[in-house]
Order: C-alpha cells, then structure tokens, then sequence
C-alpha cells in the first residue's frame, strides 16, 4: 500500500528499480540500521545505486512529515493533567 501511495503521488517513481525494491531497500536501512555495503550484500546491486535511491527517500521525508504528522494543539493541556486535580489548577 505503501509503494503504491507513493507510486501514485509522484513521489518516488518507476525506473530500472521498481518502487517496492527502492521501498524494501529503504525500509531494511533504516530498520536494521545497515550500511551501504551490508545492502550490496544483501540486495546485490551497487552503492551508487544504493545512494541514488535512499536519497530520493530522504528527499521525501519532509513531504511525508507533513502530510501525515500533526503537532498537538498547545494550547491545551495534556488529557492526562487535565483530568489529574493535582496538576490542573495550574494549567487553567
């Protein structure tokens, strides 16, 4: 779903490399915290070609930020101090 959002935003797009392995590339970087020479191990292909496509991801991490990270209201307390009488007396 995933590669198919991003297929269809135009966000990453389809080249020599479908956008699922540039996705699945991306993904086992960040979350098995691996180096551009354990992915030519595992995925066999080159370090520039490594680069190139982890930095288009890069590129769109503020793009995907805003569209799908909202920051709290601040202007109102914590659910969690509001309904403690301890603390809400001096947030009022």
């Amino acid at each position: 779903a995933l590669a198919s959002y991003l297929r269809r935003e135009n966000l990453i797009s389809d080249t020599r490399i479908k956008v699922e392995d540039k996705l699945a590339f991306f993904l086992y970087m960040v979350s098995h915290n691996v180096s551009y020479e354990d992915l030519q191990l595992e995925f066999q292909h080159s370090g520039q070609t490594f680069h190139e496509y982890i930095n288009e991801f890069f590129n769109i991490v503020p793009v995907l930020a805003s569209r799908f990270l909202k920051p709290p209201n601040i202007d109102e307390p914590h659910p969690k101090i509001s309904t403690d009488t301890r603390f809400y007396p001096y947030f009022q």
